[in-house]
């Protein structure tokens, strides 16, 4: 059984096959990709270990970083303080929130890690919130045209 996956715009998927047909934002994509491994047991529950989609996420991140400087400062710039201790919490102690950080300035830096949140554990859900608020604003800069970016592969994202 293989499924027909068409774009319809740059972030939003249909996938059909026969009489099936469902329309996807690339963040609901990637929740379902988790579930699915999680059935087939690629993934563990959710109570038992990360879900994959904040490992694909965490690739999407990595994209960002390989941006323009002056694109990525507009976008942790625009970020609100909240979305960006809610990211930066699901890669704290890594090198990508090394990446991250070097494009805040030292006064959001502070006040991301002095948040009372930011040295706790994020549960699944929260990180999916956080990581849908983040790109649905990497969308929006991206169709304003504020900020451009570019696959280290050389594909656009």
């Amino acid at each position: 059984m293989a499924f027909e996956v068409l774009t319809l715009g740059e972030h939003h998927y249909r996938v059909s096959q026969d009489f099936f047909s469902v329309q996807l934002e690339l963040i609901n994509a990637l929740e379902l990709v988790s579930k699915l491994d999680e059935q087939l047991g690629l993934n563990p529950p959710q109570s038992q270990g990360e879900p994959n989609f904040i490992l694909l996420c965490r690739k999407l991140l990595t994209t960002l970083t390989h941006m323009d400087n002056r694109s990525m400062q507009h976008l942790m710039h625009t970020a609100t303080r909240d979305q960006l201790v809610h990211v930066m919490r699901t890669v704290r102690g890594t090198k990508l929130e090394n990446r991250l950080m070097t494009h805040t300035t030292k006064r959001n830096c502070q006040a991301i890690q002095s948040d009372v949140l930011y040295n706790q554990p994020i549960k699944p859900m929260e990180a999916l919130r956080a990581y849908t608020d983040f790109f649905a604003l990497v969308e929006r800069l991206v169709d304003e045209e504020q900020i451009t970016l570019i696959d280290p592969h050389g594909e656009y994202y």
